[in-house]
């Protein structure tokens, strides 16, 4: 599924009728739209050049000549694809081969998808708030826990003041201890699940600053943070709890970690030091 696809899918719910239009003749005619001028488009979809605008602006493009150049280089990428997914239930595969095949395949697509979404700005307003936030309340939990827990243990290593629980009840504990300068940083994929979203009342009722590491889409969760980080992947079938929104989720921890520390290099170079020196000492490195 192209990237093009993704956001369409994420957003198809909380479009206008006449946007839908437009999003329904996109998925049917996308390797041809980019030849064609926004009057054409709207007379062959049957809406106006008014809906082909809102429409693009609805999946994240400053205007349709975004959604042209996204079209355009998903035909480039597509020239040079990589292994095909197949989405099929846990008994259908037929080989160890197979399997290996089509795991690896999900999983490096969830990276390269979510790095195209990569947005340079809303990732330095993120760690802008981390590196100057008092205090730093990590939640996430379910299948969210695993890429919530990393990040917690690479800010203990930069020696910041940080708190994780997989727990919910303590982390509405921590959620109700949250001020006006710390961060909360939620991990959802879906951005609805309804602790998560009971946790993120709790952190808008305090005022302190807010990020978002979820899906792409028009979520809750999205819509409730000031700062939203997004992923995508595809799913190979949702019955079977292999998600490829892990890789997702930890392609964006091991990044923000890594433009956190740059911007705090200063500050935390001794922290990283210490820590490396005593496991080395250990043995453990």
């Amino acid at each position: 599924m192209s990237l093009l696809e993704e956001r369409i899918k994420s957003v198809y719910a909380n479009l206008t009728r006449e946007e839908r239009k437009a999003a329904d003749y996109c998925l049917k005619n996308d390797a041809t739209i980019y030849n064609h001028t926004v009057a054409e488009l709207a007379e062959a979809s049957g809406t106006t050049q008014a809906t082909w605008s809102r429409f693009s602006k609805s999946l994240g493009y400053s205007g349709l000549k975004g959604l042209k150049r996204e079209i355009f280089s998903d035909a480039k990428k597509a020239e040079k694809s990589g292994p095909h997914i197949e989405f099929k239930d846990l008994n259908q595969y037929t080989s160890m081969q197979a399997i290996a095949d089509n795991i690896c395949a999900t999983s490096s697509q969830a990276i390269q998808t979510t790095y195209r979404l990569f947005d340079s700005q809303s990732f330095e307003g993120a760690v802008n708030a981390i590196v100057n936030a008092r205090m730093i309340r990590i939640f996430g939990v379910g299948s969210s826990s695993l890429a919530a827990s990393d990040l917690f243990t690479k800010f203990q290593r930069l020696s910041y003041n940080v708190t994780y629980n997989e727990d919910f009840h303590n982390s509405l504990m921590n959620a109700a201890q949250l001020q006006k300068e710390d961060v909360a940083i939620f991990f959802c994929d879906s951005g609805k699940t309804e602790e998560i979203m009971q946790i993120l009342k709790v952190a808008n009722d305090r005022g302190s600053d807010t990020i978002a590491i979820t899906k792409l889409g028009n979520s809750p969760l999205a819509q409730g943070c000031k700062h939203v980080l997004f992923t995508t992947s595809p799913e190979i079938d949702k019955k079977s709890g292999v998600t490829s929104s892990r890789f997702a989720q930890l392609f964006l921890v091991d990044t923000l970690y890594t433009a956190v520390a740059n911007k705090d290099f200063t500050n935390i170079r001794q922290h990283l030091q210490d820590s490396y020196d005593l496991f080395h000492d250990m043995g453990t490195y």
